[in-house]
C-alpha cells in the first residue's frame, strides 16, 4: 500500500516585494553560543534577545546544552529567542563534543545494525497499543519584506523584514488506534493561534515507517558514533532519490492565470530526500530521525523538512518507545512574481515557517462497557 509522509503549508500569497534586503545573520557554533549567553549576564531580557536573534548556528544543539543555556537565561524574550536558535539547527551534524570518536563498524557488524532497526521498527510499530497523547505545538514564521495587499483590497501595505518570532500556540489530542493516527480536529487554540500556516502529522507510524522503507530502498551509509542519553548511540545517513520517495511536500496556494480566468490549486511535488537515524546498536530501537527534501532554492518550495525524536513512555503496563518532539521547518516564497506563479524561478527571499510539537501525557486508550438487567439498573 502507498503510503506517504508530508509537510504541507496552508498560507495566502501576497504580491512581490519592492525590496527584498534582509540582515545578514553570524554563523557561529555551540561553544560561541555558549560564550555568548555567559557574555551577556546582567543584561536584560530584550537586549539578550535581540543579540540571540542576530546569529546563527552551524552545528546541531544537543538538548543537554539547550538545557543548561535556558537556565542561564532571565526572560521569555531570550528564551524564545534561544528556542528558535536549537529548532532551526536540528538538521545539523552535532558538535565536535558530542561525536565519539570510535572505530567504525567492520561490514558484518553494520549489517547486523541494520537488520536490527529494521526488526525494531517491524515490531514496535505492530505492537503498539490503542493511546491517547497531549500534542501541543508552538509556530513560528519570519516575515520578507513583502507588499501586501491592504484592507478591503485598497492599495498595498509595504512590510519591513521582520525575523523569526512566535506567532502561534496550540494544543489538542492525538489517537493511536488500530495503528492509525488520529489528529483531534477540534484542537484548543491558545491566544494568538491562527488556522494558517505549517502543517505537519503522522509522527506516530507513517513517517517511521516510511523513512525507513524509502530508505532501504535508497542508499544508507554509516554516519557517526555520538553520545546518548544513556550511553553510546550509532548514526546512519541515508539518501532516496525521487522515483523511490514517498515523501510529499504541499503548499497551498497556487495562483495561475490560464485563459484569462484566474484559478487556484494546491502545490504538491514528490521529492526525493536524505537524513540521519540515531538509534541503540544494542536493540536497533530508533532514538532520533531526520529527513530533508531535496528541492531547488529557486522553485516554489525551497527548503522543507522534519525531525522526530523518541523515548520510552509507559501506557497501561507497557513501557513503548514513542515520539516526545517534532521539529518541521519550511522555507517558501509566498510572493506572487510580477510575470505570475507559473515563473519557472522565484526570487527574493523566501518565507520560513518553524514548528515545534511536543507530546506529553500519553495513556492508554479503551472502551468499556457493562449490560444492566432490569433489577439492577442503575440511574
Amino acid at each position: 500500500m502507498f503510503r506517504s509522509f508530508a509537510v504541507a503549508l496552508f498560507l495566502p500569497l501576497t504580491l512581490d516585494a519592492s525590496t527584498t534586503k534582509t540582515p545578514k545573520l553570524e554563523s557561529i557554533t555551540v561553544v560561541q553560543l555558549t560564550a555568548l549567553v555567559a557574555a551577556d549576564q546582567g543584561k536584560p531580557d530584550t537586549e539578550i534577545a535581540a543579540d540571540l536573534a542576530k546569529v546563527q548556528l552551524t552545528e546541531h544543539l544537543p538538548a543537554a546544552r539547550l538545557a543548561r543555556l535556558n537556565a542561564a537565561l532571565p526572560g521569555e524574550k531570550s528564551r524564545q529567542s534561544l528556542f528558535i536558535l536549537a529548532d532551526s539547527s536540528e538538521f545539523l551534524g552535532p558538535p565536535q563534543s558530542e561525536i565519539v570518536a570510535d572505530p567504525i563498524p567492520d561490514a558484518a557488524t553494520l549489517r547486523k545494525m541494520m537488520v536490527a532497526v529494521v526488526n525494531y521498527v517491524n515490531t514496535n510499530l505492530h505492537q503498539l497499543p490503542n493511546f491517547v497523547a497531549r500534542r501541543e505545538t508552538t509556530a513560528f514564521e519570519d516575515r520578507p519584506a513583502e507588499d501586501s495587499v491592504g484592507p478591503g483590497g485598497a492599495g498595498t501595505v509595504s512590510l519591513s523584514y521582520a525575523p523569526i518570532h512566535f506567532v502561534a500556540k496550540s494544543s489538542g489530542s492525538v489517537t493511536y488506534r488500530d495503528s492509525h493516527e488520529v489528529i483531534d480536529g477540534k484542537a484548543a487554540a491558545r491566544p494568538g493561534s491562527q488556522s494558517k500556516g505549517l502543517v505537519t502529522a503522522g509522527e506516530f507510524g507513517p513517517f517511521l515507517s516510511t523513512v525507513l522503507s524509502d530508505a532501504v530502498k535508497g542508499k544508507i551509509t554509516w554516519a557517526r558514533w555520538v553520545e546518548g542519553i544513556d550511553g553510546k548511540n550509532a548514526v546512519f545517513h541515508y539518501q532516496v532519490p525521487t522515483k523511490q520517495s514517498n515523501y510529499i511536500v504541499r503548499f497551498c496556494c497556487v495562483t495561475e492565470n490560464a485563459s484569462e480566468a484566474f484559478t487556484t490549486h494546491v502545490f504538491t511535488e514528490q521529492a526525493g530526500y536524505h537524513g540521519e537515524i540515531q538509534f541503540d546498536p544494542a536493540t536497533g530501537a530508533i532514538l532520533r530521525i531526520t529527513a530533508e527534501a531535496e528541492v531547488m532554492p529557486d522553485e516554489l518550495v525551497s527548503k522543507a523538512g522534519m525531525m522526530v525524536e523518541y523515548a520510552p513512555e509507559t501506557i497501561g503496563q507497557k513501557t513503548v518507545v514513542l515520539p516526545v518532539r517534532s521539529v518541521s521547518l519550511l522555507e517558501a516564497h509566498t510572493t506572487r512574481p510580477r510575470n505570475g506563479m507559473t515563473s519557472p524561478t522565484y526570487t527574493g527571499m523566501p518565507k520560513t515557517f518553524l514548528n515545534d510539537t511536543v507530546f506529553t501525557d500519553y495513556h492508554e486508550f479503551r472502551g468499556e462497557a457493562r449490560i444492566l438487567t432490569g433489577e439492577n439498573a442503575a440511574p
